[in-house]
């Protein structure tokens, strides 16, 4: 066992030096890798700060792909157009169901942009309806995710008999503040003079709540929790919410090394990034859900997230030690099947032994000629019976069968013999 498990060990290392050495080999190779790759990026400036960040922690780490800061454009649409069109390599945008680009490819999530509720406190209510009741409501431009959110709700939970209006800018101090934005201490100030409204409480968060509800209808986005005190005296306790996800995308025909290049490279810099972005998900680069993004993921993103499975010879190994371990325990279950086989033939046997010898003693004493022809009867039924056995598989045709028959043989003999008078003259006795 230990021998095998050396050789597997040997295997699967041998076969990751040789991914590595390929994955090298690619990058040296790969002619058409540019050495720079330029993000896109826009507002909020949250996303412009993320991009500056990304690009001078690649400078610092001098990584192999280089990550520089590229034209700021109006919004995450201009964002994605400038990336499919080839006037950027990478973008950063928000993960919305609206996007529509058949060629772009999600990289990694970079950080949550939380939907933050600010709620004046004469418009403090129970449920979020009675709060947009006869409300003015900031949501942002038509295009901006929360207002687009907010229709949705609208439209799924069927608020018929609530009206309210949306404020084109915070100056005008409206009674409802409903944006999405990074979970960070500077978003306090758009929040002054405003109470935060959690859905439902941040207890129930992932037991079915109202931000899991939420987040069931819009799968683009995921239930979350504002840490209590996060915003100081604003959060008290803890808020239930949702999030909607910063992406960092790419597009499809960006080679796969690249891509794996990448994401390593911001794995690399998580302390860099840490410290001046605590909201940036370094620990989710491979662990995020899939299934919850606008895009279809990147196949330089699914080698990254597969980098640590076992390899072939690892699961062959695997697989042969399972193999040898079923296979001894089926041998050792048929030898045990076959000694429990051979104990009961024994039995059996052995009750024929019993019976015979018991006849030959009661023959020695028996000088009656029709007693002891019914021993003769008894015997060739015995006999009968054990062949009858034997036909059935319940006895072995083995030496104890034969020296059986043998024994039975020699005492029928015995018995046709005329029976020896008690005081008749023995063969050792001499003439007078």
């Amino acid at each position: 066992m230990h021998v095998r498990t050396q050789t597997a060990f040997v295997s699967a290392w041998l076969v990751k030096a040789a991914s590595a050495l390929a994955l090298g080999l690619m990058l040296a190779g790969c002619s058409e890798t540019p050495a720079t790759l330029r993000i896109v990026s826009g507002p909020p400036q949250g996303t412009e700060q993320v991009a500056a960040v990304l690009a001078k922690g690649s400078e610092e780490l001098a990584a192999s792909v280089r990550l520089t800061a590229g034209e700021a454009v109006a919004d995450g649409e201009e964002a994605l157009a400038a990336l499919a069109e080839g006037r950027a390599d990478l973008a950063i945008v928000e993960n919305s169901a609206g996007y529509r680009y058949p060629t772009v490819r999600t990289v990694a999530p970079l950080y949550p942009s939380v939907l933050h509720i600010g709620v004046r406190a004469d418009k403090r209510a129970e449920t979020l309806a009675e709060v947009l009741s006869g409300a003015t409501v900031y949501a942002g431009d038509e295009d901006a995710p929360a207002r687009q959110l907010l229709e949705r709700m609208k439209l799924l939970y069927g608020w018929r008999g609530i009206e309210f209006s949306y404020a084109d800018t915070l100056e005008s101090r409206p009674d409802v503040v409903f944006v999405f934005a990074p979970l960070s201490p500077r978003a306090a100030p758009l929040l002054d003079g405003y109470e935060l409204f959690s859905l439902g409480s941040a207890d129930d968060v992932g037991s079915g709540s109202a931000a899991d509800g939420l987040a069931l209808v819009a799968p683009f986005l995921r239930s979350f929790v504002i840490p209590e005190g996060t915003y100081g005296p604003l959060t008290p306790t803890a808020i239930a919410t949702v999030a909607l996800d910063t992406l960092l995308v790419t597009r499809e025909d960006t080679p796969i090394v690249v891509v794996y290049e990448v994401i390593q490279s911001i794995e690399t810099m998580g302390p860099l990034l840490a410290a001046q972005r605590p909201d940036l998900a370094i620990d989710e680069l491979e662990t995020f859900d899939i299934s919850h993004v606008t895009f279809p993921v990147h196949a330089g993103t699914m080698a990254f997230r597969r980098r640590n499975d076992p390899g072939f010879a690892e699961r062959a190994g695997t697989i042969f030690d399972v193999a040898v371990t079923i296979g001894v325990a089926l041998f050792t279950a048929l030898f045990a099947l076959v000694r429990y086989v051979r104990g009961l033939r024994k039995g059996r046997i052995d009750k024929f032994y019993f019976a015979v010898l018991e006849i030959r003693a009661k023959l020695a004493q028996e000088p009656s000629s029709e007693r002891r022809r019914e021993f003769v009867t008894d015997l060739r039924k015995l006999r009968d019976e054990a062949f009858s056995l034997l036909i059935n598989e319940k006895l072995a045709a083995d030496d104890s069968f034969r020296i059986l028959q043998a024994l039975i043989y020699d005492i029928i003999r015995e018995a046709e013999l005329p029976p020896v008078p008690p005081d008749a003259p023995g063969l050792g006795d001499s003439a007078v």
